[in-house]
């Protein structure tokens, strides 16, 4: 029974020693989850700072998350660009090998060609993921299709090696030149001979205008076939047949890599460089022999390995974007994001250390708080039980 005598000591005792209690309660409970509090109100002096730091570690690890996807990505691009570079360096060689003579080469180059081409477009439809890596944001269909709908493959000359095929040379007015007018009625080979000399044919027509033989066609000017060897062998003509295999879209691919850093590492399948080697390959496929002693396919496959050299090794001065240099872009890509990520694995460093400072204990500290609470707690209690035991006699 508390003593009016003592009411008041015991009153002001025992309000110091349920604090006392409230603190060793809240030294246990930091013991056990090495937290100064539960709650941002028990650290309310720095609890702006800490929701600002933790607020700020959320957006890095989303750009983080934004770099790793997107380096991921860069460095499948670039392994597939290197196989291309490498299966077309390999090609190369064998047109050279052609080129010095059938019986040195010793293989079917159209089919190497064929094969080679599918290889390619297998890598340029590669994906990571949901998402293919050459074909811009489109997702639901490849970006390499080498038989579009609408796409009727066009050979360069009639299987006997020999002819020539007239529907090639009105895709090439029409199409390629963007003509709209009808070109010079009559035959093909009428079509040939005044689009080099400006006039109609003075002498006979061969057997088969439409279709003429390689000896028909130079019998009134010795250099029409050449003429029209080179009009069908440009670049531009090369490329023509297969400028719809192209299925993606025009969207450049960037990670957003910091608040104001947008890396792009955008590599389609339609740039100039895989439509020239597309159009090589293509080009030497659909030869009927593929054969270097004839004088239109050696004409065709010369020219396939130059496009070849373009995109490899270009001459100096060329303006050409070789694959070396697409991999150097992917590369800069990637360094920019290597960068970037090192900022916010620094940054996060930081605030981890600033963080952990804020919201963790020192558990030697804490223990050695909560041992001297522990004494004042005992010594409060004694002095209760002191003031318990206390009478009116003790006093006189």
């Amino acid at each position: 029974m508390t003593r009016i005598a003592t009411f008041a000591q015991h009153n002001l005792l025992l309000f110091h020693t349920m604090n006392t209690v409230s603190r060793v309660q809240d030294l246990q409970v930091q013991l056990a989850t090495d937290k100064k509090a539960q709650a941002y109100a028990g650290i309310e002096r720095e609890s702006h700072r800490l929701v600002s730091l933790e607020n700020r570690r959320a957006q890095i690890d989303q750009f983080l998350s934004n770099i790793s996807t997107g380096t991921q990505r860069i460095d499948l691009m670039d392994l597939g660009v290197a196989s291309i570079e490498d299966l077309t360096r390999e090609f190369r060689d064998m047109l050279a090998t052609a080129i010095n003579g059938p019986e040195a080469f010793g293989g079917d180059l159209g089919k190497f060609a064929a094969d080679m081409r599918l290889l390619v477009a297998e890598l340029l439809n590669s994906r990571d993921g949901e998402r293919y890596l050459f074909g811009g944001a489109r997702v639901d269909r490849p970006p390499v299709d080498l038989n579009p709908p609408g796409y009727a493959s066009v050979s360069l000359i009639e299987s006997d090696g020999v002819t020539v095929d007239s529907t090639f040379y009105e895709t090439y007015y029409t199409q390629v030149q963007g003509n709209t007018l009808p070109f010079a009625a009559g035959s093909f080979y009428e079509q040939i001979f005044f689009d080099k000399n400006g006039v109609a044919p003075a002498g006979p027509l061969p057997a088969d205008p439409d279709n003429p033989t390689l000896g028909e066609f130079v019998a009134e000017d010795p250099d029409l076939w050449q003429y029209y060897v080179d009009r069908l062998n440009s670049a531009e003509m090369l490329a023509n047949p297969k400028v719809d295999y192209y299925q993606g879209d025009t969207l450049v691919s960037v990670v957003r890599a910091d608040d104001d850093l947008d890396v792009a590492y955008d590599l389609r399948a339609d740039l100039p460089a895989f439509q020239q080697i597309l159009s090589a390959l293509d080009a030497v496929a659909n030869l009927p022999n593929a054969d270097s002693s004839d004088p239109f396919e050696r004409a065709v496959i010369v020219k396939a390995k130059e496009m070849l050299d373009d995109v490899l090794d270009p001459l100096p001065g060329s303006t050409f974007e070789t694959l070396d240099q697409l991999r150097m872009e992917l590369s800069r890509a990637r360094d920019s994001l290597t960068l970037a990520g090192e900022r916010h694995e620094n940054f996060n460093a930081y605030a981890e250390g600033v963080v952990h400072d804020l919201e963790n204990i020192d558990r030697n500290e804490v223990i050695v708080k909560l041992q001297s609470q522990q004494q004042v707690l005992e010594a409060s209690y004694a002095s209760l039980g002191r003031l318990q035991s206390l009478t009116l006699l003790d006093y006189l």
